[in-house]
Order: C-alpha cells, then sequence, then structure tokens
C-alpha cells in the first residue's frame, strides 16, 4: 500500500508534473477487495459512496482536508454481483464499475485515458513478483521514458504527456510485450 501511495504522490519523469484536478484508479486486489487510489492537486473533503446493482448505497465514508489517499474496500460480506464505487470531491465525480466475487487473474493491465489525453492512468495485478519495464513511446517511436517497476501485487501510476501529438505506452515483462495503449 505504501509503494501505492509513493507512486500516486511522486512525479514520475521529466515529462510528469503534479496534476491539476482529481485522479482516481481502482485496483482489485483479490477477489473481494478493491483498493481506491485517490491524488488531487487541492484539499478537499472526498466522499466515498459504494452502491448496489439497483442503485442504494450500501457504504459512504468521508475524507476531510486530504489531496491524496489509498484505501482498501472489502466487499467479501456482500452478495456476488456487480456494484458502483463512486469518489466525489465537491468539484468531481467519478464512478467505476466493479464486480464482486469475480477470480483473479495472474497479470492483469488497465489503461485509462484522462483529462483529455494528457493524462493516462496505468492500473495493474500481478500474482507474484515481476519487473515489468514501462515505456512511454513518441509518435515517430522514440522512448522518451522507461523504467522498471517490481509488482507484487497491485500497482497504480499515472502519466503525464506534455508535447507528444500521439504517444505508445508500453509493459513488458520477462516473456515480452504484455499489453501496449496508444493515443
Amino acid at each position: 500500500m505504501i509503494v501505492a501511495a509513493v507512486l500516486l504522490g511522486v512525479a514520475t519523469s521529466a515529462f510528469a508534473k503534479r496534476t491539476t484536478g482529481s485522479d482516481m484508479a481502482v485496483v482489485k486486489t483479490n477477489e473481494s477487495v478493491f483498493k481506491v487510489l485517490y491524488q488531487a492537486a487541492e484539499k478537499s473533503t472526498v466522499q466515498v459512496r459504494i452502491a448496489n446493482a439497483e442503485g442504494e448505497i450500501i457504504f459512504k465514508e468521508s475524507f476531510k482536508n486530504t489531496d491524496g489517499f489509498v484505501r482498501p474496500y472489502n466487499l467479501s460480506q456482500l452478495p456476488k454481483g456487480s456494484y458502483s464505487l463512486t469518489v466525489d470531491n465537491g468539484k468531481n465525480i467519478r464512478t467505476e464499475l466493479i464486480e464482486n466475487h469475480q477470480p483473479v487473474t495472474q497479470k492483469a493491465i488497465h489503461f485509462e485515458l484522462l483529462d483529455n489525453r494528457q493524462k493516462v492512468a496505468i492500473t495493474a495485478y500481478a500474482s507474484r513478483e515481476v519487473d515489468w519495464v514501462i515505456k512511454v513511446l513518441d509518435d515517430q517511436h522514440r522512448e522518451i521514458y522507461k523504467a522498471v517497476h517490481k509488482v507484487n501485487g497491485q500497482f497504480g501510476k499515472i502519466f503525464r504527456i506534455k508535447n507528444a501529438t500521439s504517444y505508445t505506452i508500453e509493459v513488458h515483462d520477462e516473456d515480452g510485450l504484455l499489453k501496449s495503449f496508444t493515443s
């Protein structure tokens, strides 16, 4: 959990800087536990709500005067099914749909485009410790960022892309290319 908090709170490279507005990612850590990673440029009161498929709020909590947190939510005592997880900081509202009690894969990587193509959130899971190489390539396929990250469980990172009309983000492990995203 400390690693995820550090990843969200620290600038990622020369082309990354602290974001404006807010960012949120949801990472599934096992069949019934989901971790919310939240980061904002300004402190505010943030409300997290979980609702069932019928829209009934089954859980709600607030964080006062915060600009970021990492918080697990355990749904193991709830019936199997679909739920929505909403993060509301008074200015921005983000909702993620989550499936409770679905099997966890060995490796999972998700890319999400944020803030008009200027930011990309990578959330991922690995069931065992692995080294993942993350590369960012510009529109000429020149490498503009490369880093090795040890992943054992959940992983989250937000990239801010500047001065690139299009780019590709690649995630590699010892077996080669796992997944890529092009914008």
